[in-house]
């Protein structure tokens, strides 16, 4: 599908103090209609007839859509939808769609492929991508820690690392670059044989310059910055890759060893952790033994200073290194 990208960057309103492209409001969406949808290129161009989208088991439900598994032409799919509540809600409609336009731009082999997007009504909009057989990286990870999985680094999680990175370092080379945000290992997808793509762009940015302001929900892979609503750019990604790192060595979520440090004995919130790791009290943690290339790496990804960390390009690069000088069967 050929995109008039001219077109596209001249329909968005530019937010003149931060120079974040905003996709809100774009398509005049109204409460009781969808004649909206086709007045965007984008949308009307991705769409794919309903009928052909067949819905079948739940994957996955999150704080505003659902996952399932279903059938377009007959080949296995995913579908995105929002939550049955929030499916008549125009705010929560406009955001899948900015979802939409940007998946729509994006070609690359590390990314998961969109298909396209079919409605006959609000109620049943739902966005169609690429289903991905494996899972996503935070079940493999649970697995292999309720096996008692070996720690550290072996060939397939570098290679996943390196994935990751590969789609990273795409995204941060367009103009205007793009940041995920919410880059974590339930982002990160598998297919049977483990290749590794990323998803879930519904709070992602395109970006014009090389910082911005505005919060995203808290989460444990945040960098400090965005935590503390500082002025951030693309290096926050790589913070957020350098914790998904720790879970690929450790198995367990972020902090889990700094998770019981409270004085009441109770669980600290993730809110006070990231507080904490805002202050460099506490850091991510790698198992002794684990590959040194690897932790110098991830260690410079989770620095405090953003302009101590690694492009993406770099970290591919890296890892690219890694994967010949310490795997490599002679």
């Amino acid at each position: 599908m050929e995109v008039d990208m001219h077109k596209l960057l001249l329909r968005r309103q530019q937010s003149a103090d931060t120079g974040i492209t905003d996709f809100s409001s774009s398509i005049g969406l109204g409460p009781q209609s969808l004649a909206g949808l086709w007045d965007d290129e984008i949308i009307a161009t991705s769409r794919i007839p309903r009928e052909k989208v067949l819905t079948q088991q739940l994957i996955n439900r999150g704080g505003y859509g659902e996952v399932y598994y279903g059938l377009y032409n007959g080949q296995p799919v995913a579908l995105k939808m929002l939550l049955p509540d929030l499916r008549k809600s125009i705010k929560h409609v406009n955001a899948l769609l900015d979802e939409v336009r940007l998946l729509a731009m994006f070609d690359h082999p590390r990314i998961v492929h969109f298909v396209g997007i079919a409605w006959d009504s609000l109620s049943d909009l739902c966005v169609v991508m690429e289903y991905m057989e494996g899972g996503d990286l935070r079940a493999l990870l649970a697995l292999y820690e309720a096996q008692g999985h070996e720690l550290g680094f072996d060939h397939t999680k570098v290679t996943i690392a390196l994935h990751v990175a590969h789609a990273l370092t795409y995204l941060h080379s367009l103009a205007p670059l793009v940041l995920h945000r919410d880059l974590k290992s339930k982002n990160i997808l598998l297919s049977s044989d483990l290749q590794a793509k990323i998803t879930d762009f519904g709070i992602s940015r395109e970006r014009a310059d090389t910082t911005m302001t505005g919060g995203v929900g808290t989460s444990l892979w945040m960098a400090p910055e965005v935590m503390l609503g500082q002025r951030y750019d693309d290096k926050a990604d790589i913070f957020s890759f350098g914790v998904v790192l720790s879970e690929l060595d450790m198995h367990t979520l972020p902090y889990s060893h700094a998770k019981d440090k409270s004085n009441s004995g109770r669980k600290l919130p993730d809110s006070a952790i990231l507080q904490m790791v805002a202050l460099g009290k506490i850091r991510v943690e790698f198992s002794s033994g684990s590959l040194e290339s690897v932790v110098m790496l991830a260690n410079s990804c989770v620095s405090l200073n953003p302009k101590e960390r690694p492009t993406a390009a770099e970290v591919l690069y890296r890892l690219q290194t890694i994967l010949k000088q310490d795997f490599t069967v002679e």
